[in-house]
């Protein structure tokens, strides 16, 4: 068996930072918003109205990543690396922006977890066979007229049969930003507003009943929505 070591090196080979000249498909408002709000992202997580939750959910993680190899996107910070890393065999996190990476190679890692910049929406090809691919925060900023092809390409970075584990917000009246709009796809807005004055628009959609469960059932099987007051998490297999 190779060691945590050697498998991250492998990772780090096969996972190589986008080119200069590649298109990157996020949109624009999404990518600054998240380079500029980097170094407050992580005061999300300490919010005292989460924190029984989330410590409902790095156990429903753990048991779930636990001695597997890990393809993850969005990895922003770190936040959900730093909760498996202890327990995965590999871990390959990836984020658009080097910004959100700069802070996740902060934590304490271990030589297992590499890090690297990469598209969601044009993941690269990897040598490496995947057990598991996790997003975390991520679902929620995809475009419902976006989600089904994402899910398509995610899940070929995958083994046949893999997991894959999600992360995100539920609506609540008076906690979560307010929707400011929606489109012609039904994708909802919010307005955020940084600690410097700026603020951007993005999407932000949360999921209606039955649409996790709708969206996923022709790639994935098995799913199970696990639904609490401020967070859904989704466990599904990869359809071989």
């Amino acid at each position: 068996m190779l060691s945590r070591s050697s498998v991250a090196q492998s990772l780090a080979l096969s996972l190589p930072r986008p080119l200069p000249y590649q298109r990157l498909t996020l949109p624009d408002t999404m990518q600054q918003y998240y380079r500029a709000r980097a170094t407050e992202y992580d005061l999300f997580y300490q919010a005292p109205e989460r924190l029984s939750e989330l410590t409902l959910l790095q156990a429903w993680l753990i048991e779930r990543t636990r001695g597997l190899n890990i393809l993850e996107v969005a990895a922003g910070t770190g936040y959900w690396t730093e909760i498996a890393a202890p327990f995965a065999q590999a871990i390959a996190a990836t984020d658009l922006n080097a910004e959100t990476l700069e802070i996740a190679a902060t934590r304490r890692l271990g030589q297992h977890v590499s890090l690297r910049t990469a598209d969601a929406y044009s993941l690269p090809d990897s040598t490496t066979i995947f057990d598991v691919g996790m997003a975390h925060l991520w679902w929620s900023h995809v475009e419902r007229q976006k989600c089904k092809s994402f899910l398509s390409h995610f899940a070929s970075r995958l083994r046949p049969g893999a997991t894959l584990l999600m992360i995100d917000q539920l609506y609540v009246e008076g906690v979560t930003s307010p929707i400011s709009r929606e489109d012609r796809w039904g994708n909802q807005y919010t307005i955020r507003k940084l600690r410097d004055g700026s603020t951007y628009e993005i999407v932000k959609n949360f999921p209606r009943p039955g649409e996790l469960e709708e969206t996923f059932k022709e790639i994935c099987k098995n799913i199970g929505v696990l639904r609490l007051q401020h967070f859904w998490a989704l466990s599904a297999q990869v359809r071989d």
